[in-house]
């Protein structure tokens, strides 16, 4: 479209475009991988639409709005908006949450704007679907910890890749410890701070709210329940999720599979016996155990072990410290590595992943990795990739592994 183009021509093809999208919106949204396509698109043209000044002044104002919602949070203001039937003044919430009136209206004037609440008259705020969904603890929580630590040492990282003269950070000292004086890592300092802790926890349950189970994509049957080459596989161990948290993934696993589990071999949880002295109900045909993937892998001989965003958490060096003891147990032949994590294309990597890197260098001095990264560590460690299972660059990916 040229300049000279009529003003009149031109808002009415913004009035067809917005019909047009607001439609392809409708129809994206019905599936989850669609929507995330058209998201990206959107985003895209976003990007191409601001002026080059436009987008560092918007990026120069994201910090405040998070600082604004981790307040309204702290306030308590939340909670009362969205569980009312009706809109509630800056009167009535000072009155409930004993914060300051004027206070309430200028933390929740940003926030209106983009539509985490609703301004529906003066000083008149009511719930959006986004108020709502802040009160599930998964996201309430793993909103705060992502603030308070996350985005915290986040914001202290250039001070600390300044003092390391700016090399790749790969341990053990973190932008972590250095932003709240520690010499403690995060998971033993968290283990110290209850709250932060409760946090985190729910970051992580929040986190398989809109997850693809690697097994939804992936060919399992080919990659587990053929070639059973195992003398007795009632005795043997079919999947070892190594450092598997509560065992969400391996009960998953087993109502996805009921059948095809059933007589091909155990399922083995195994993480720290702080972790697993902690979980509660979890099905009698997965097995506990006590075990730090640092140390000797005890199942020997596995059809398949499994691992869930371990190494985002290391430098290649630690990765490959974990990595020997697998492979060590690992059955040539037989047995194969499954890596279920983010695997960023080589170049072009959507904004998301992009930035989970840089949350993971401030946090662990851990990282993302390419699919040529994956192919230099795994190689590394004597592995061979059979085949990278993903269904897009919005999503994680399963890498299939076997000794070489």
């Amino acid at each position: 479209m040229s300049s000279s183009t009529p003003p009149a021509e031109v808002s009415k093809n913004i009035q067809e475009a917005e019909r047009f999208l607001a439609s392809l919106t409708r129809t994206a949204s019905q599936h989850e991988e669609t929507r995330k396509e058209l998201l990206a698109m959107y985003r895209a043209q976003v990007a191409a639409l601001e002026s080059p000044l436009e987008v560092i002044w918007r990026m120069m104002m994201e910090p405040h709005q998070s600082a604004a919602l981790r307040a309204a949070m702290g306030m308590g203001l939340v909670e009362p908006i969205a569980s009312s039937e009706s809109p509630k003044t800056a009167s009535e919430l000072a009155s409930i949450t004993g914060a300051d009136k004027q206070l309430i209206v200028r933390i929740l004037r940003p926030l209106t704007t983009m539509g985490i609440f609703a301004e529906v008259g003066y000083e008149t705020y009511a719930a959006t679907p986004t108020t709502k969904i802040l009160t599930v603890p998964s996201v309430g929580g793993g909103f705060k910890f992502m603030f308070d630590q996350a985005a915290t040492s986040v914001i202290h990282m250039p001070h600390f890749l300044a003092h390391t003269s700016f090399a790749n950070p790969a341990g053990p000292s973190t932008a972590f410890q250095s932003a709240f004086t520690t010499d403690l890592q995060l998971f033993p300092w968290l283990m110290q701070h209850a709250s932060p802790m409760s946090n985190f926890n729910d970051l992580m349950t929040g986190q398989r709210m809109t997850r693809i189970e690697w097994f939804d994509f992936a060919d399992v049957h080919s990659i587990l329940f053929t070639n059973d080459t195992s003398s007795d596989a009632n005795d043997s161990a079919l999947l070892v999720d190594i450092g598997g948290g509560r065992g969400h993934d391996l009960e998953a696993f087993r109502k996805r599979f009921p059948g095809e589990v059933r007589g091909k071999g155990k399922l083995v949880l195994q993480d720290m016996p702080p972790v697993i002295a902690d979980i509660g109900d979890l099905h009698g045909d997965i097995v506990r155990q006590e075990y730090d993937f640092f140390t000797p892998q005890p199942v020997v001989g596995a059809r398949a072990y499994y691992l869930r965003s371990i190494f985002h958490d290391y430098s290649d060096a630690k990765c490959r410290e974990i990595l020997q003891h697998v492979v060590k147990a690992m059955k040539p032949g037989y047995s194969k590595l499954l890596v279920f994590e983010w695997v960023l294309p080589d170049a072009g990597s959507p904004l998301y992943p992009a930035l989970l890197d840089i949350n993971m260098m401030a946090l662990f001095s851990g990282m993302e990795r390419t699919e040529i990264q994956w192919r230099e560590l795994l190689g590394s460690a004597g592995l061979e990739i059979v085949k990278f299972w993903t269904i897009g660059k919005e999503t994680e990916g399963l890498i299939e592994a076997v000794r070489k």
